[in-house]
């Protein structure tokens, strides 16, 4: 079993934390629900620190957020959601401490993510929510699919890439031995 490092823990704690600012103070309000550019923050998480790293930062930030916004319905999905997004970003995109990170693998990575929290809400708001609240189903999950979640995906996935290449080519990789 690994050592967990005390930098590791450290960082893994930072990252919850900017997933949880991200999320609270991006949301911007849409016609059927807030977005907000959190995803964003996992998938830079995964991308530099490995699939662990974006699972912890993606499912604890994410899920505290919901839970400080009024959204705690969602806290539970997006525990799993936001975890499983940071976990497949991780898996595909992340390269170590190499300093030339492939951007073909990035952009998969930020892609699949993204993919994962689109679909990850819509079955939870057309499938699962409806039992406990009848106000969910097929309707609400089509607005929040058109309305938030690919733009909040879409955008998420751009900025995630866009800030992870920055970081990577300001040799964020070589500073950071976790």
């Amino acid at each position: 079993m690994e050592k967990v490092k005390t930098k590791r823990i450290v960082m893994n704690g930072l990252m919850i934390a900017l997933v949880f600012l991200v999320t609270f103070f991006t949301k911007i309000p849409g016609p059927v629900g807030p977005f907000n550019i959190g995803d964003a923050v996992i998938m830079v998480t995964a991308i530099i620190l490995g699939r662990n790293s974006g699972m912890l930062a993606g499912a604890l930030g994410s899920a505290a957020a919901d839970i400080a916004m009024g959204y705690a319905v969602f806290s539970p999905f997006t525990l799993v959601i936001k975890g499983l997004e940071g976990y497949i970003v991780g898996s595909i995109a992340y390269q170590g401490k190499s300093e030339k990170a492939e951007a073909g693998r990035m952009i998969v990575g930020v892609v699949a993510g993204a993919i994962i929290m689109i679909a990850g809400y819509f079955f939870s708001e057309f499938l699962i929510l409806p039992i406990f609240d009848k106000n969910f189903g097929l309707v609400m999950a089509i607005n929040d699919l058109v309305y938030t979640n690919l733009i909040q995906g879409g955008v998420s996935a751009v900025v995630g890439y866009v800030l992870s290449t920055l970081l990577i080519k300001a040799n964020v990789m070589k500073r950071i031995t976790i």
